[in-house]
Formats: C-alpha cells, structure tokens, sequence
C-alpha cells in the first residue's frame, strides 16, 4: 500500500495505491488487513480516495466497507432523495443531474450523523458529477470572525415540517420515507432518543432539532465548521425544494419549516440567520472546494467532522454509492 497527495496543491484528498486487486475478493481481503491504517489516515487528512481497486456491484462496495468498518447504519432521518440498493447502501442522491448538491456535513441536523461517510463509483458520468470536497478546519478559519462567532457561541436550529403519505404528496419527502417507517410510535422513539422536539400537524410531522455549528474533531483537536445551514434557509434557492409538490398550497416560502411544509434554520437562541450571511458562508466553503473526476471502482471515505462534500452537476448515466458508519 502507497499513498501520495491526489493534487499537489491540496491537502487532501490523501490517494491510497491498494496492492494488486484483481477482483472484488481480492479487494475485500485487501480492505480489511488495511483496514486501521485506512482509518487512521482519514481521521488525520479527513479524505482517503483509494484507487486500484476492483468494485462491480454495490454488495462488493457493502463488502469493503464492511471490511474497513463493521458498523455500517441505515440512512434513516435523512432528506435526500436516496434509494437502497443493498443493506445500508444507498444511491449518493437522486436530486437532478442538473442540479449542485453543495457542500454539507452528512446528516448534521438528524438524530445520528456518521463518523464515516464511504462513496463508491461504480460508473463515473460523461461530464461532471465530482463529489467535491473541502476541509472543514480551513473553512472555520476562512470564514469572517463576525459569522464564525455568531454560528459558535449560538449553534443553530434546523426547522422541518414533514408531510403525510397517507395524505396529498408534498414537497420533499414525507415523515415515512424521512424515518424509513409507516409507524408515528418508530418516528416518536428516534426523535425523542435524538433529544429532538416535535408535534404531529394537520400536514403531518413538525420537527425541531437543535445542534451545534462548530465541532472538535476528537482527534486532531482542531475545530471545524459543521453544519448544512446555507441549504436548509428558506429564503435562499436550494435543491431541498426541487423535487416534490412544490405548488402544493401547503408549502408557503415565507413559513417553510414552521407553519407550512418544508425547512427552516435559525440561531440557538431562535432569532433569524441573515441570509446575506449564509451567501457569505457558501463562497468561503466554495472558495476551498476540490473537486477531481470519478474513475470507475473508487472507494472515497469521508471523515464527516473534518471534511465536506457535495455533488456536481452532471450529463450520462452516473452510478455512485454510498454506505456510512
């Protein structure tokens, strides 16, 4: 196993050269003798791209995971557009290739978010579709002391307001697909464990989750900006309203997240986040973004406190995976 830097300009990602792996057992039995040292390495660099790797279906990429880390979990309170294709493996996203998915930290306003977050490419697109990424560390420190304090000492909010399946289809998902259960008791016990609030509505489930915008990594010690913030505002365009009824009378811009369906952050103390100031949060995260072209058979792991990622638009068919831990 070698490693070297993807882009000499970049501190991440970290490439790791895999010994020869001439097929998808090959790869498996590889992963897991290198399993800590893979491990050790994201949880320093925040993002390993292992390439030379065999990987031809989405159980071979459950199985390397796996290997790399046991403790795979379900997708379940998360927003986007997914579909399972094997346990706990899951489409990247299906918002429209037309659209860019920017850059977030998984699952930052649920009651779980992983420590590792493992995408596999099992057909890169024609043109686009990069998962970017940056560094969290370099973008709290970018970031203007004014906003960085504000989203520090504060934490934020994150507002949603589900719709029903049993009732008209809304914008987004509704309470079912987001808690992957038909059973309000199964939502009720996961957001209560997550320490969230909630209220059953005409519409259906309104949600309140209260989380910090800063995290120390536990190792490296460092602080990084953590949080999907500029995408959960309702005054700001984002792919969260691109798919589902959006002419539903029961989603109303102005009350998104809170009186109509659809989602709404706010500061911890509940006074508003100026838009203006989420714009300026998203060019500093842009500003660090790195961005390299999919090869068929790359295994990315993510270390979901010191990394970000998103997706590019992108023409073609696109195949890539994703499993978290």
């Amino acid at each position: 196993m070698q490693t070297s830097w993807l882009l000499a300009d970049r501190s991440l990602p970290i490439l790791i050269h895999p010994d020869t792996c001439e097929d998808d057992r090959a790869s498996i039995t590889w992963a897991a003798q290198k399993s800590q040292h893979i491990k050790d390495l994201v949880s320093d660099v925040g993002v390993a791209l292992i390439r030379g790797l065999r990987v031809s279906s989405a159980e071979a990429f459950r199985a390397i995971c796996e290997a790399i880390e046991p403790n795979l979990q379900p997708y379940t309170g998360g927003d986007s557009p997914r579909t399972g294709v094997a346990d706990k493996v899951y489409t990247s996203t299906e918002y429209d290739a037309s659209l860019e998915v920017l850059l977030h930290n998984e699952l930052s306003y649920a009651g779980w978010s992983p420590n590792l977050i493992f995408f596999g490419c099992l057909q890169p697109s024609l043109t686009g579709g990069e998962t970017h990424i940056a560094d969290g560390r370099t973008i709290y420190e970018r970031m203007p002391p004014r906003i960085r304090t504000q989203f520090e000492e504060k934490g934020i909010i994150y507002l949603q307001h589900l719709w029903d399946a049993k009732g008209e289809p809304g914008i987004g998902k509704s309470w079912q697909e987001t808690f992957e259960t038909e059973e309000r008791e199964e939502a009720e016990r996961y957001l209560r464990t997550a320490g969230m609030d909630w209220e059953w509505t005409d519409y259906g489930l309104r949600t309140r989750a209260a989380k910090d915008a800063v995290l120390v990594h536990p190792k490296t010690d460092q602080k990084c900006w953590w949080n999907q913030a500029d995408q959960w505002h309702r005054d700001i365009a984002g792919v969260k309203t691109s798919f589902g009824a959006s002419d539903d009378a029961r989603f109303d811009p102005a009350s998104a997240g809170e009186k109509s369906l659809g989602n709404h952050v706010v500061y911890g103390d509940g006074s508003e986040i100026s838009a203006d100031d989420l714009m300026t949060v998203r060019q500093v995260s842009a500003s660090v973004e790195v961005k390299f072209p999919w090869q068929q058979s790359d295994v990315m792991i993510i270390d979901n406190i010191l990394a970000m990622h998103g997706r590019k638009p992108f023409t073609g068919p696109r195949r890539v995976v994703v499993a978290m831990a």
